[in-house]
Parts: structure tokens; sequence; C-alpha cells
């Protein structure tokens, strides 16, 4: 079990950071708080085609995005946020097995996927 915990406004953040991008037309595949263990921290994993082309300006754009909807930007650690490519591991792992289209709040713990060890996780988003 995950040794740090996820707090009620690191999710609400979440899921307020995929609205926005939703919002300023960024693809989202996958959103996901996963935990990892070896830093023993929370990360907000976002997945996106953009990513894999240039990671630079995908961060730039998310924080453009950010800047133009609110204070997000002030509240949310954005050194606790990782943009992913398509074919990311972890959450390939758990699209394997669950599918989340929209918004949601589907918790996922301590799974053994394909060989990918998932502690815990908080999807917001699983699309195929």
């Amino acid at each position: 079990m995950a040794a740090a915990v996820l707090v009620d406004a690191d999710i609400d953040m979440g899921s307020e950071l995929v609205r926005i991008l939703d919002e300023a037309r960024f693809p989202v595949t996958g959103a996901a708080w996963i935990f990892f263990p070896d830093v023993e921290e929370w990360r907000l994993v976002i997945r996106t085609p953009k990513a894999e082309k240039n990671l630079q300006q995908a961060l730039l754009e998310m924080a453009v995005a950010l800047d133009d909807r609110g204070d997000l930007r002030k509240r949310l650690d954005l050194s606790r946020v990782k943009l992913v490519p398509p074919q990311d591991k972890m959450l390939a792992a758990m699209g394997s097995i669950i599918k989340v289209d929209g918004i949601s709040t589907i918790r996922f713990s301590r799974n053994l996927i394909n060989g990918v060890l998932i502690d815990d996780a908080l999807v917001y988003r699983l699309a195929a």
C-alpha cells in the first residue's frame, strides 16, 4: 500500500487540469495520479501524442493553457506532472484492464498487469 497519501486537493487539481487541457483542445488519452514507491511520491501522469512528437513544446502548450484558464499553475507543483507518449507502459497496462472516457475517478491499487506493478493509482481517463 502507498505510504504517501493522495489528498483531496490533489484529486481536485488533477481533475481541473484534465478539464483545462480538454478546453484548450490539448489531446489527453490518459490521465492518472500514480504512486511511485521508489521516490515515495504521487505524480500526475498525462498521456498525450504531443509528448511523443515534441515533449518541450507539449510542456509549453500545457503551461500556456494553465495560464489562460485560472490559477491552477500556482497551486499545482508542475514538477509532479509528467507528460508521457501513447506507449507509456503503466497507463497501457491499466488501459488493458479498464477504459475510462470523459473525466472520472477510479481507484486502482496493488495490481500487477503484464509485468507492470501499479502500487496505487487514481484514474481520470484511459481512452482506447
